[in-house]
């Protein structure tokens, strides 16, 4: 199978494994969120801030080298292995001191809290690397079935504990549940173990190819957790958790929209000749849009009625959270997979510049928009993906030799129909939709939103459709197959 092929068989099958975990955790999310006050999830929020910063810097960078080297070596893995296991531990470590001085600061609950998802870090970083061989070796198949149940398992825990008042302990177990029975199963699922041995020169091989990754990683998190930190300092806990709210909805769009390919993205880019690589980029961003667009857009349509039937009433104002970051789609789209193209060409310098800009204006922006709320920071933010999206398709060109103009024009004919369903699915909801209850209305604006974008890019955008389509048909079943060819003679 070819490299083309494997991404698109690799991404449905991570497409499902996301899918049926994000929805089973966006389940339990939403029970929680109803269960619990907003109180009580904005001091877990608060904590995992700090830990979900702690988890992307860890690795250094090291799980990406793996998959970017043509071949497994048992050594360099082992190394990369304890070198990750220790580097959580340490980080796990200081994050239980940070927790332990918050305790003897008169904030016990927030300090165990602390201490206790840092124990989560080293659970994690006990799977790293075995994540990175099955993303090598494109092994997303086996962990579907596994991966959902592991997630079903931490949700029910977590509501188990909530509907006995536990409060904030439900979210803590829902979390370390969670990564515990993840780590169980992709050990399970793929066949390598660490052997005791350790080499300095593979370390440093890794660290090598790594260090300006982990540097913009350190931007890349610093920057998306910019806002929730200042929120959670300037605004308190329950401003945190309604802002979490709003953006978790949009979280789970992302999530099976968008990450899937992501997810896959560096593996499939990395067996490419680099001559190659900006090809791959444009199908992966086209293929993207076809469902980025429609999927942002629409949630910026519905976020009210989304927010009232997922996470109840008392959740209200994190709809307009939600709105206001679903309109960051087009930056979204054009750079998601920037930085895995320009590791795959091994120019990860280019990501760190990029990274850089966006953390210096992601922090003016917070500084100016946090005094005035969450949903003035959403929106703050939305309009500085805008203004400096140019920045990482400048590193794309200088790093595959991408011109701006053919990477936005890309994805001109999904966002032309999207917005186009968005202005028509408003219209019928202001002057149609106004006294339905939100559950029936969320139900019609979606099928109604679905049957006009499909509508509108048949009409506008009917040569990118079948490009779209061309690169799926290969990899379908004969039978969907031999439905779907006559289809696309015809436009």
């Amino acid at each position: 199978m070819n490299i083309r092929k494997k991404l698109f068989a690799s991404s449905l099958w991570s497409v499902a494994t996301k899918l049926t975990s994000v929805l089973s955790n966006f389940v339990a999310f939403s029970i929680l969120a109803r269960l619990l006050q907003p109180a009580e999830f904005g001091i877990v929020a608060f904590a995992a801030v700090f830990m979900e910063l702690a988890r992307g810097l860890m690795t250094a960078g090291i799980p990406e080298a793996l998959i970017q080297r043509e071949q497994w070596d048992d050594t360099t893995a082992s190394t990369a292995f304890w070198a990750t296991l220790a580097a959580s531990t340490i980080i796990a470590l200081g994050l239980s001191v940070t927790g332990a001085l918050i305790i003897l600061a008169e904030s016990p609950v927030l300090g165990a809290v602390f201490i206790a998802l840092a124990v989560g870090l080293i659970i994690d970083g006990a799977r790293a690397i075995h994540e990175a061989k099955l993303r090598r070796e494109f092994g997303y198949k086996a962990l579907a079935l596994r991966t959902l149940s592991a997630n079903f398992s931490a949700g029910v825990a977590g509501i188990a504990l909530a509907l006995q008042g536990f409060g904030v302990w439900a979210l803590v177990a829902n979390h370390l549940v969670s990564a515990t029975l993840n780590t169980y199963v992709i050990w399970r699922s793929v066949v390598w173990r660490p052997r005791f041995v350790f080499s300095k020169n593979e370390l440093q091989h890794l660290l090598r190819f790594g260090g300006a990754l982990l540097t913009a990683r350190a931007f890349g998190e610093i920057t998306k957790r910019i806002p929730e930190l200042a929120v959670g300092f300037v605004l308190g806990p329950t401003a945190l958790a309604i802002y979490r709210v709003g953006f978790r909805g949009l979280q789970f769009l992302i999530a099976i929209t968008i990450w899937p390919l992501q997810t896959t993205a560096l593996s499939a880019l990395s067996r490419l000749p680099k001559a190659a690589v900006g090809e791959a980029y444009l199908r992966l961003t086209s293929a993207t849009a076809l469902v980025s667009f429609p999927t942002f857009l629409g949630a910026a349509t519905v976020a009210p009625d989304f927010v009232a039937v997922c996470f109840g009433e008392k959740w209200a104002s994190s709809a307009a959270v939600m709105t206001a970051l679903a309109l960051m789609v087009a930056p979204a789209t054009l750079t998601y997979f920037v930085a895995p193209a320009l590791t795959a060409v091994g120019k990860t310098r280019l990501i760190v510049v990029s990274n850089f800009a966006h953390f210096v204006s992601n922090a003016l922006v917070i500084l100016i928009t946090v005094p005035f709320g969450v949903v003035a920071v959403a929106a703050g933010l939305t309009f500085r993906a805008h203004l400096t999206s140019p920045i990482a398709l400048l590193m794309l060109r200088e790093g595959i030799g991408l011109s701006m103009k053919r990477t936005a024009t890309a994805v001109l004919g999904p966002g032309i129909a999207a917005g186009l369903m968005a202005l028509g699915v408003i219209g019928v909801r202001i002057f149609v939709l106004d006294d339905v209850v939100p559950l029936v209305r969320l139900l019609i604006s979606v099928a109604l939103g679905s049957v006009l974008y499909v509508a509108l890019l048949l009409t506008l955008a009917p040569r990118y459709t079948s490009q779209i389509l061309e690169e799926f048909v290969p990899v379908l079943p004969p039978k969907l197959r031999k439905i779907i060819s006559p289809l696309m003679k015809r436009l």
